[in-house]
């Protein structure tokens, strides 16, 4: 049995935006990804509140997050502990409360409440977990 309701896919209030990678280094890391054809859109950037830096890039698949912990910080320790690199999916939505209560009716849960991040000029994030460990970031639509 599923834990996740079929109807999942039906009318689904975000679209894709990226896939975020955890990583020690973003400067050792981009290397393989720019063999496989990536280049960096846009600047890297610091978020002290997520305690992160980070950059996108762009190529021939999906776009990547790049992500490495800040100083001091170990936001993304418990997934490079694990040996998890790809850790999250990132989705647009209109408003995050659409996109928490679609993970809430899969069994999901809000695991980092709204804030502004830095990579999306302020605008709001939040996480949730569903079930298996399966880590999704909503990211609010501008105006």
């Amino acid at each position: 049995m599923s834990d996740f309701d079929p109807r999942w896919s039906e009318d689904l209030p975000f679209e894709f935006h990226h896939i975020g990678y955890a990583c020690r280094s973003i400067d050792k890391t981009r290397i393989p990804f720019e063999g496989l054809g990536y280049r960096q859109e846009g600047g890297c950037f610091v978020d002290p509140i997520q305690g992160v830096a980070g950059c996108f890039l762009i190529g021939r698949g999906p776009r990547i997050e790049l992500l490495e912990n800040l100083e001091g910080s170990e936001t993304l320790t418990s997934w490079l502990d694990a040996g998890v690199s790809i850790y999250h999916l990132a989705y647009l939505v209109g408003r995050l409360e659409e996109g928490i209560e679609w993970a809430r009716r899969q069994r999901g849960k809000l695991i980092a409440q709204p804030a502004p991040a830095v990579a999306f000029g302020g605008r709001l994030i939040c996480f949730v977990m569903l079930p298996g460990r399966f880590l999704i970031e909503f990211i609010e639509r501008a105006g």
